[in-house]
C-alpha cells in the first residue's frame, strides 16, 4: 500500500492506484478489443499515450476475495507501468464500465495533474525508523486519503465518461450505494475512519442525493460533519465542467486537510511531477 521514492515515502492508497503487488500465475492479459467497444478502446489510446503501456488483466472468480467483489476492479503497479485488473465475474456492460472509470483516473491524473495524496516520511530515515513511522501512524489513514482522491476525480470522471465516451457509471453507483450502507453499520472510532466517511457522504449527496435515506443524520459524529462540510467547501465545485488545475486541485486538499486539523507540510502528491500539468 505504500510505494518508495526517492524523495519521500509517500502512504498512498486509492482502490485504483498506489500498490506494489508481485504478479500472480492466476491473472492473465485481457484483449480490450474483445469488448467490442470503439469507444472504450479509443478511452484506452488515449490514456496509453499519456503513460504507456497500460496493461488489462482478469482475475478467475475463484481468485477474487471479498474486498474485490465490492471492488472488482482496480490499477496496480504504480508508480510505473500501471496494470488494471477486473472480476471474471462482471458481464460486457459491467466489464467496460469497470475498465473505462480506472482509465478515467488515470486521465484524470496524467492529463490534468489530479494526483493522489501520501503522508511525507523523510528519505534520511532508515527502513526500520520508517516501519515504526508507518506502525505508528494513528487511524486509518489508507482510507481518508484513499477516499479524498477517490471522491474529487469522480465527480469529474462520472459526467465525463458520459459525455465524452457515453459510456454510464451504473456500477459505480451502485457500490457507493453499498458503501453507505456499510458507513451505517460501521462502528469504527478514530477520526480518520470518520473524516472518510463524511467525504463519502459528500460523495454520495452529490452524484445520487438524499444520503439521509441510508444514514442517519442524527446519529453521526462531529468528525464525520466536519468532514463533511470542509468537503462541500473544497471540492463543491468540481465537475466535468468546471476541472482544477493541479495546483488548484492540491492547494484544495491541504486546506480541506488542515481544517481536520494537520499539516499542509505533512503530505506529498503522487505523481511528483504534477506541477507539469498546471
Amino acid at each position: 500500500m505504500w510505494s518508495r521514492s526517492n524523495h519521500h515515502t509517500p502512504w498512498i492508497y486509492r482502490r485504483f492506484l498506489i500498490r506494489r503487488v508481485p504478479r500472480m500465475p492466476w491473472e492473465r492479459v485481457f484483449d480490450i478489443h474483445s469488448l467490442g467497444s470503439d469507444v472504450l478502446t479509443k478511452l484506452y489510446h488515449e490514456a496509453n499515450s499519456l503513460i504507456s503501456g497500460i496493461r488489462i488483466e482478469i482475475l478467475p472468480a475463484n481468485r477474487v476475495g471479498r474486498r474485490e467483489e465490492r471492488h472488482p476492479a482496480a490499477t496496480v503497479g504504480l508508480p510505473g507501468t500501471p496494470t488494471i485488473q477486473f472480476s471474471v465475474s462482471l458481464d460486457r456492460i459491467n466489464r467496460i464500465e469497470a475498465i473505462a472509470h480506472e482509465l478515467a483516473h488515470l486521465l484524470l491524473m496524467y492529463r490534468y495533474g489530479l494526483g493522489v495524496i501520501g503522508r511525507k516520511v523523510s528519505r534520511s530515515g532508515c527502513k526500520e525508523d520508517v516501519f515504526h513511522y508507518f506502525m505508528s501512524m494513528p487511524g486509518d489513514w489508507v482510507f481518508l486519503l484513499g477516499q479524498i482522491a477517490n471522491t474529487t476525480h469522480h465527480l469529474i470522471l462520472i459526467d465525463h465518461l458520459r459525455n465524452e465516451y457515453g459510456i454510464e457509471s451504473h456500477l459505480h453507483c451502485r457500490l457507493l450505494q453499498h458503501n453507505m450502507r456499510s458507513i451505517a453499520n460501521d462502528n469504527s472510532k478514530d477520526k480518520e475512519s470518520l473524516y472518510a466517511k463524511g467525504v463519502i457522504a459528500f460523495e454520495y449527496e452529490r452524484l445520487i442525493g438524499q444520503f439521509d435515506r441510508i444514514i442517519r443524520p442524527s446519529t453521526q459524529t462531529e468528525p464525520f460533519w466536519k468532514a463533511y462540510h470542509a468537503a462541500q467547501e473544497w471540492f463543491g465545485r468540481y465537475s466535468y465542467q468546471s476541472i482544477p488545475t493541479s495546483f488548484t486541485y492540491e492547494a484544495n486538499i491541504l486546506s480541506f486537510l488542515e481544517n481536520l486539523g494537520y499539516a499542509r507540510e505533512n503530505f506529498i502528491f503522487y505523481p511528483e511531477k504534477v506541477c507539469d500539468f498546471r
